[in-house]
């Protein structure tokens, strides 16, 4: 890694995430520009995941947010640009990865100051069949403050998945707004084996054909929806049955989520020193944590919040 000092961080980096872990660490493994701050929402919780596989020299810190459920995608990304202040947010799928040069050519895109009235901003997308199409969409994206000043955040009637971006660029569309694809911004979409949804390719059939009954639901929502837009209700955030019955479809209860925060500083990371973090505290070892993956685990899940000495 080359000195970084004097570039411009990208703010934020926002993605959501459920079962597909191997393709979360591919995406943090392939950041070779400056971030500030990595906010990742695991769905479900993050039990056996590798905390290790976050350590990037370019990523300043991380914010680990848990949810006890499947939030859906317009819940998700509204609770990071709703509790993370920026001028504007990167936000990506887990099931992407950010090509070599990319982030450092958004970073110097966004820092025009012109660029910060563009209101979506997308990249070049690729996958297994290695043909560059004009823009990766709603996959990876960029909005700016600017924009959502204007017309509101994503909308939460529409629940977990799909047409909720649909919703948000007839929402662009009719605001008038400017929209641009940044030149040599380029990202990886899929797997091996998918070039579309990676999650719902990774779930049983059962949760699937809930899926589809609430792709239903929400597709005559949003189809209703589309015959009303006019520049007075671009904001409009009235709740419609989906947003409750949409998620009783899909995980059998319309509970409100329950959201927990750890912030994990890189450095702090890097430092951490298994062996003195269990030595330090009696209540560890009384509780059978005695390796460095237990001691991690329990550091990520307590001790940060508890305030813990993670290194001498």
């Amino acid at each position: 890694m080359t000195s970084n000092n004097n570039l411009k961080p990208i703010p934020i980096l926002g993605i959501l995430t459920m079962k597909r872990y191997d393709l979360l660490i591919r995406l943090i493994k392939k950041i070779d520009y400056p971030i500030d701050n990595v906010v990742i929402i695991f769905q479900e919780g993050f039990k056996d995941f590798n905390f290790n596989n976050l350590l990037n020299d370019y990523i300043k810190k991380i914010t680990l947010i848990t949810v006890n459920f499947n939030i859906g995608v317009s819940r998700g990304w509204n609770y990071i640009i709703e509790n993370f202040e920026s001028d504007y947010w990167l936000i990506s799928g887990d099931d992407n990865y950010f090509l070599e040069g990319s982030l450092k050519n958004i970073s110097n895109f966004m820092e025009n100051n012109k660029s910060q009235n563009y209101v979506f901003c997308g990249f070049g997308m690729t996958n297994n069949t290695n043909k560059i199409y004009d823009s990766a969409g709603f996959s990876s994206f960029i909005l700016t403050k600017n924009i959502l000043n204007k017309i509101g955040l994503f909308d939460e009637n529409i629940y977990p998945a799909y047409f909720e971006d649909n919703d948000l660029w007839e929402r662009i569309v009719v605001s008038k707004e400017s929209v641009i694809t940044i030149p040599s911004a380029i990202i990886y979409s899929g797997d091996e084996k998918n070039t579309s949804s990676c999650t719902l390719h990774s779930v049983d059939s059962n949760y699937r054909n809930k899926m589809n009954e609430c792709y239903r639901r929400n597709e005559i929502y949003f189809k209703n929806k589309l015959l009303n837009y006019n520049i007075n209700n671009l904001k409009d955030k009235t709740k419609h049955e989906n947003y409750y019955n949409n998620q009783n479809i899909l995980v059998g209860h319309s509970d409100s989520p329950i959201f927990s925060q750890r912030i994990i500083i890189m450095s702090d990371l890097k430092k951490f020193n298994w062996q003195f973090y269990i030595n330090s505290y009696k209540d560890l070892t009384d509780n059978n944590i005695n390796t460095q993956e237990k001691a991690l685990y329990h550091w990520i899940e307590f001790g940060i919040n508890e305030k813990r000495i993670s290194f001498p």
